[in-house]
């Protein structure tokens, strides 16, 4: 009964997050990948550990120096658990990134009600944009230098510049062009693309602690206004509280960090490493709750051609 209950819930899960195409074999090349990274990475970590790789790099500024942990200036991985701990966004960047590839193999997407199924698109980009963030942060920590400080966080802005353009897609999800409508998915797609050209040109130099911030209550005001002005039902929204939750959670763990209330410099456990941990789930339950939606698109059209009639006859 237990194996049978679970195995119903499991099958919910998947039609409800539409993965009733995957299979095991299709998470194997992304697991051979992600392993790999892994083993080629630790091979050259213990193959050049006390090297200074990085003392002819210009060092990195603001709160670079001001994490607990202790920085190891004469080795090649200067903060060790805040690098490792970036291996999180690379496990989701991989997961979406199979998704977005899978559906964009499938014969049928067109006729989907789901947004990332339809324009698989969304997903690539998503992961690709968590795989980002997974090169900047790690060598950022690993380095302590200027360069990839601005990779670290370019790419941060990089996973919330996804956020707010597939909310934005969710409450527009139509344009009209020449008397017809289409879905606005490649232009919420150039717009998401130019915003981050355009931050990592220009908008890098402004206080990461002021920038991201921002960004991210860009999120949250957009996921609320779907909420509440456009629909409480079309997306499970217990993974985008759980997302939330955890990044209250992480960002309270960041400040304790920051300010060393909670501090043992000589630990593997630190607080910014449990940031990046708790922010790759933060990022998986946002993507969850997307993957979630059931929004059929023909319908809104034919919705707004009768609002478009009725208003003509009015006239």
């Amino acid at each position: 009964m237990n194996k049978f209950r679970i195995h119903f819930k499991w099958q919910i899960l998947r039609t409800r997050l539409y993965l009733e195409r995957l299979e095991p074999k299709n998470f194997i090349f992304p697991l051979s990948l992600f392993l790999l990274t892994t083993s080629a990475l630790l091979f050259y970590y213990n193959l050049f550990q006390f090297t200074d790789a990085w003392e002819n790099w210009k060092p990195a500024i603001g709160n670079t120096f001001h994490f607990c942990e202790r920085d190891h200036m004469d080795q090649i991985i200067r903060q060790p658990s805040n690098t490792w701990s970036n291996l999180g966004f690379l496990v989701v960047g991989l997961f979406t990134l199979t998704l977005g590839i899978q559906d964009l193999k499938y014969s049928e997407r067109k006729q989907s009600d789901n947004f990332l199924v339809r324009y698989p698109v969304f997903s690539i980009l998503f992961g690709l944009s968590a795989i980002y963030l997974f090169i900047g942060s790690f060598m950022y920590h690993a380095s302590l230098t200027m360069f990839f400080q601005k990779l670290d966080q370019t790419s941060m802005c990089a996973v919330v510049v996804m956020m707010i353009t597939f909310n934005l897609y969710k409450i527009f999800p139509l344009i009209r062009l020449g008397g017809t409508y289409r879905s606005s998915h490649a232009l919420m797609v150039a717009v998401a693309v130019g915003i981050n050209y355009f931050i990592y040109s220009t908008l890098y130099i402004i206080n990461i602690n002021l920038l991201f911030p921002l960004l991210l209550v860009i999120v949250f005001i957009t996921s609320c206004y779907y909420l509440f002005f456009v629909s409480k039902e079309h997306y499970f929204t217990n993974y985008m509280w759980a997302a939330f939750a955890i990044l209250v959670v992480s960002s309270t763990i960041w400040i304790l960090d920051r300010t060393n209330v909670a501090c043992s410099p000589e630990s593997i456990f630190q607080g910014h490493a449990l940031w990046h941990l708790f922010n790759s789930f933060s990022i998986l339950f946002i993507y969850l709750y997307y993957r979630s939606g059931t929004v059929p698109l023909e319908r809104l059209i034919e919705a707004k051609k009768e609002r478009r009639a009725l208003r003509r006859g009015e006239l």
